[in-house]
């Protein structure tokens, strides 16, 4: 079986290459490792007597995220006229309809896939080994990506990089900031705002229906018309947190790290940014604001915590908004990608068709509006260490605001850690457990120690330790 295997990927390779032409690393032909486009377009690479293809590729995203897909997909199409893609935007219960997709031996050829699904995946031999299809590949080295955006099943196995490096940070609305008269967030790491600082800010940009903000006396938690802050429930909003407290989600000997000091700290004041200061909706609250996003426009929130993939929104918005460094806890700043990747498929009958696909979209000069729009942040290193190269997408467009760069690109070269989602066994399970127990803090049923030293047991049972 190995054999076959391994005779299938060696022809499947061999193909790709061929169609993808020879990188001359000497002269400057070719695709360079930063991603800047070859002098020859990639039809002109392409024979013409390939024969017609048709891949399957599906994705999430909102409203404003299809179209430039779909824009991304009829270039990769113009430039490979034998392929076309049969794409399919999935805009809810994605996970859900992926699953019945692979249960019914539908899947694509290509797809964005949780992590946590994706590992499931790839341990079941569902998924190609994107190392051994970089290393096949004459125009790729794997030292042309960002180290940290790998993804990992095993060692030496991975199932692909992040779908794009994405980060967390703080989002303002700048005329509630101006309106209070406060400063502007922090753009730098080592100038964050301690969590008391951002108590604080919160406190003064909270707005009861008559104007009081939450520092005065005559100020009404019953009735909120602009929370000072806004965040998710799951582990993009605690654990650039945590990590930075010197926690973690699940230890190596299988504690859970969210019952421990370092964690259990972070989930306490979060919590007590809803329940003690009421700067912050609750659960019960957010499900009746409208998206992350449109409350940043709406000025029903004037600060978000969420992933810069809310720039795409915010700059079809029109709003004019700012951006910051995430508040630092502990001794150490952090922040956090998403928790997806771009996977392909064993099972596609088109793996050399798909391979190209993967580059071109991976690849910024291929797809540079996707990044210019704020919807994704490069994978290749060069994209961020060579500057003509970063102002090319991080800079002079509505998408990405003064200090962006320092605020966003930065930090997911310097101060990365991944998700749990990325490297926990049987995270979903646990996820389901813990999401529960969250949601009992913030509606005040449990305090944050009674929440988490309530499930650890039960936690701690369904830990299978962590991916390498």
């Amino acid at each position: 079986m190995k054999r076959r295997l391994l005779a299938l990927l060696l022809t499947v390779m061999v193909g790709v290459t061929t169609a993808c032409g020879t990188k001359d690393r000497t002269d400057g032909g070719g695709t360079e490792p930063s991603g800047q486009a070859a002098e020859q377009a990639p039809d002109e690479q392409t024979e013409e007597t390939e024969d017609p293809v048709t891949l399957s590729f599906t994705y999430w995203g909102g409203s404003y995220e299809q179209p430039l897909m779909e824009k991304l997909i009829a270039d990769f199409e113009d430039a490979y006229p034998h392929i076309q893609v049969d794409s399919q935007h999935i805009p809810s219960d994605y996970e859900a309809k992926m699953s019945a997709m692979v249960a019914g031996k539908e899947e694509p050829d290509l797809a964005y896939i949780r992590d946590y699904m994706a590992l499931d995946f790839a341990e079941q031999d569902m998924l190609y080994n994107i190392f051994d299809l970089i290393d096949e590949d004459e125009e790729l080295d794997k030292e042309d990506f960002v180290k940290d955006y790998y993804l990992y099943w095993d060692e030496g196995k991975s199932y692909g990089l992040y779908t794009a490096g994405e980060a967390y940070a703080l989002f303002y609305n700048t005329e509630a900031f101006e309106e209070a008269g406060v400063e502007k967030l922090p753009t730098k790491t080592d100038e964050a705002l301690t969590w008391e600082e951002l108590v604080d800010l919160a406190q003064k940009l909270t707005l009861d229906q008559n104007g009081n903000n939450a520092q005065s006396p005559d100020f009404d938690p019953e009735h909120i018309k602009q929370y000072g802050i806004r965040f998710d429930f799951n582990q993009g909003s605690y654990m650039p947190l945590v990590h930075g407290n010197g926690g973690t989600y699940m230890t190596e000997d299988g504690s859970f790290g969210l019952a421990e000091k370092e964690g259990l700290e972070v989930i306490e004041k979060m919590g007590e940014l809803v329940t003690k200061y009421h700067v912050a909706p609750s659960p019960a609250v957010t499900k009746s604001l409208p998206s992350t996003a449109v409350s940043l426009t709406t000025r029903q929130s004037a600060i978000i915590m969420i992933g810069q993939w809310v720039l795409l929104d915010l700059g079809e918005s029109g709003v004019d908004f700012g951006v910051g460094v995430l508040p630092k806890m502990g001794g150490t700043y952090s922040t956090s990608p998403g928790w997806g990747t771009i996977g392909i498929f064993k099972s596609s009958e088109h793996p050399k068709e798909a391979w190209l696909l993967w580059k071109w979209l991976v690849d910024p000069s291929h797809s540079l509006e996707a990044y210019q729009s704020g919807l994704w942040m490069p994978l290749m290193t060069d994209w961020y260490t060579d500057e003509s190269l970063l102002n090319q997408w991080a800079a002079g467009n509505p998408a990405h605001p003064d200090g962006y760069i320092d605020a966003v690109a930065t930090p997911a070269l310097e101060h990365f850690h991944r998700h749990p989602s990325a490297y926990v066994k049987n995270f979903a399970q646990i996820d389901a457990i813990v999401l529960p127990a969250l949601e009992r803090m913030y509606l005040e049923e449990e305090t944050a120690e009674e929440a988490m030293n309530g499930i650890k047991a039960e936690v701690e049972a369904l830990f299978d330790g962590l991916y390498r």
